[in-house]
This record gives C-alpha cells, structure tokens and sequence, in this order.
C-alpha cells in the first residue's frame, strides 16, 4: 500500500493543473459521489491523531475517478452525497423513527456502490502496538440536518441496537470501535433529503500512557439538494489564497 506521503504528493500535482483548486479549503466543495472511501485516521508523536478520507481509485469525486492509487483529502474538503436513488423503507427491526419510514441508506456491502458512495470507517495507516489493545474509538459527538432528518448507523444483524442513533440523543454509547491496520463497514441511514453534519471524535489510549483525540466535521448532503454545495468557480477568486495555502500545510503536515 503506498504510503500517505507519496498519496498526498500524487494528489497535489493532479490539483497544481485544476482550476478550482480553491474550492478545497474548509468548504466542503468536492463531491463524492460514489466508489469506495473509508473515514480514516493517522498518527504520529508530534501531530496526534488526525482524521482524513482515504479515497481509493474507484472513488469518484466531481465526477471524475480518483484512479491511480487514490487521494487523502482532508475532511473539510469533501460533501458526501447520499443520492436520491438510495431511498428505501427501513427494516422493520430498526427503532422508531427509522423502521418502516422513509430511510435514504448507505449499504454497508458494496451493492450499487458504482453509483453511490461505499464509505468505511478505518485506522490502516495506524501501526499495531501503538494503542492499548491495538483499538480506537470514533464517537459521534455533534450533529446538526438542515431539514430536521435524524441519522442512524447499525452493522447487519444489529439492527435492534445501533451503534449510532441521534434520535434518541447523543451519548457515550454512539461510537464504533476501530482496530489498528483494518477497516469496517456499517449501513448509514439519514430519515429525509437535507445537509448533515456529523462532528466525529476519535480517540485512542496510547501503550506507552496517556490518551489522544481528534475530531472533525463530515458533510453528508442527503436527497435532492440542488444548492447544498456552492459550485467551486463562484468560490475560485475568494478562496484562492486561502485554498493554496492549507493545501500547501496539509501537505507539510502529512508528509
């Protein structure tokens, strides 16, 4: 797997030829549309955790493939869209308000994942003994739906009790536990068409003392939505300067 590094170098000469490079700064201006993402996170001594997509080569984002051997875009950069076409009935064993309602789902397989997001939740670049019992924990501590929708993420066979539920509040029991090296899928489920926001924290007890933590917002822009992101050339001339330079320290900090 090649490293985050050498990604981030790739991905940064791709961008030196794009005229909206600007719509990559904390605004949350490229599309995901579909192929395969995880949530990730990366760690070192001096920076602590940090969150950031791992895209893979099918992953395809204002409408182009990734390719090659894929992206690390910072979570500030990225919509998630959750089309239309994923709108179905939630089963019947989920709890109120989601069973037998209108559900927009997120598969957890990677069913139809040519025309719709297939987004994981991973910690592979994180190395094996660098926290106690190899594992992190991602918990959903800030959430806000534009047009009131409630959100939802359950692993096949746990319907009942998912890992996830900001309809009933949210508390310490809304995360999922992430090992070091690997990856995991859930279903994500959102009630109505609207934009999410979902502020995640992860954080980890280091085997040499001491605990880490690091959180940042994710986009999710549900149904229809034809003004949810702003269109990247209405933001190239006030965001260039500004653009230039996180992309500039993103690409210090990774490497």
């Amino acid at each position: 797997m090649m490293s985050r590094a050498l990604k981030t170098l790739a991905l940064g000469a791709a961008l030196a030829a794009w005229p909206t490079l600007a719509a990559r700064a904390a605004n949350f201006g490229d599309l995901y549309t579909a192929g395969h993402a995880d949530i990730a996170v990366d760690y070192d001594a001096t920076d602590g955790l940090s969150f950031f997509y791992e895209m893979s080569s099918t992953a395809v984002i204002n409408g182009a493939q990734v390719g090659g051997a894929g992206s690390s875009p910072d979570p500030s950069t990225i919509s998630v869209i959750v089309p239309e076409s994923v709108l179905t009935t939630g089963d019947s064993r989920l709890p109120s308000p989601f069973a037998g309602n209108p559900l927009y789902l997120l598969l957890q397989t990677s069913q139809g994942a040519g025309s719709r997001p297939f987004l994981g939740f991973g910690a592979e670049e994180i190395a094996g003994g660098t926290f106690a019992n190899d594992t992190l924990s991602y918990a959903l501590t800030g959430f806000s739906a534009s047009t009131g929708g409630q959100f939802v993420l359950y692993s096949n066979g746990n319907w009942g009790s998912p890992e996830m539920n900001t309809a009933d509040g949210l508390s310490a029991s809304d995360s999922i536990a992430i090992f070091a090296g690997g990856h995991d899928h859930y279903n994500l489920g959102f009630t109505a068409a609207g934009i999410y926001d979902l502020t995640l924290t992860a954080s980890g007890n280091l085997v040499g003392g001491g605990t880490v933590e690091t959180s940042s917002v994710f986009r999710f822009v549900v149904g229809d939505q034809p003004a949810a992101v702003p269109e990247p050339s209405a933001l190239a001339m006030a965001g260039l300067a500004a653009g230039c330079g996180a992309f500039a320290a993103a690409r210090r900090r990774r490497a």
